[in-house]
């Protein structure tokens, strides 16, 4: 039966692309970096990601202190430290697990360089970088792209993506197409929150098309590799941008 064929097919595919992929406890750990980076960067940069509410809600909860907010950042980090240490032990994880997955992510990052936006710009004019964008200095470019990498993907890969499918099932659909409907919408969400507010980008359909199809790349790459993986690649992805595109 060709239902039963795709299905098998399908799981056959997910199998493979999952072998050796971190659980997903150990994946959050090893994205302990990016955290750090992001979070401890915007005291010194007037950013912030568009999706980030954590660092904003941590100021509000310490009353604005900077010194509480340093605090609390670097007890979240230090306390998945001391996950990474207790899986360890467990033999579930080695921290040296982390350099594999960055430089797997490089791959992936450059692949989806060139795919993504080949596919867009072989039907649409070629996609400009937003002038906010060409404004930022280095050390804020990296402190964007890896809140960029963080925020972005718990949002709109766990949290749209991931549990999306996940109630979709519980709805009694198919998981295969509980999958591809949550890939689409959180991709396409995914898409159009960058060019809302006042910091939005311009509306077009170059840039709509290819932050959807960035969305469903990013979607595959979590559901196949895990959330590290995801992490690292977007953040990666938004540096080669700001550093080599601009």
């Amino acid at each position: 039966m060709p239902s039963l064929s795709l299905r098998t097919g399908y799981d056959r595919v997910v199998v493979a692309l999952r072998k050796g992929r971190p659980d997903p406890l150990t994946s959050v750990v090893l994205t302990t970096p990016v955290f750090l980076i992001y979070h401890l960067g915007i005291l010194l940069i007037d950013k912030r990601n568009g999706v980030d509410w954590v660092s904003d809600l941590t100021l509000e909860l310490v009353h604005a202190s900077v010194p509480a907010y340093v605090g609390v950042s670097i007890g979240l980090c230090a306390a998945l430290v001391l996950t990474m240490w207790l899986l360890r032990k467990r033999g579930r994880v080695q921290p040296r697990a982390l350099l594999p997955i960055v430089a797997e992510s490089v791959v992936w990052a450059v692949v989806m360089l060139a795919l993504v936006g080949w596919a867009v710009q072989r039907v649409l004019p070629p996609l400009s970088v937003g002038a906010e964008a060409l404004a930022l200095g280095p050390f804020e470019k990296i402190v964007m792209a890896a809140g960029a990498g963080f925020h972005e993907e718990v949002t709109f890969r766990v949290v749209f993506f991931s549990g999306g499918a996940r109630l979709l099932q519980l709805l009694r659909m198919q998981s295969l197409a509980a999958f591809v409907l949550a890939a689409l919408v959180s991709s396409l969400v995914f898409a159009f929150v960058h060019h809302l507010g006042v910091a939005g980008e311009g509306l077009t359909l170059a840039a709509l098309s290819f932050r959807t199809l960035a969305g469903l790349y990013l979607c595959g790459l979590y559901a196949a590799r895990g959330f590290a993986v995801a992490v690292y690649t977007h953040a990666l992805y938004d540096v080669l941008v700001f550093f080599v595109l601009q």
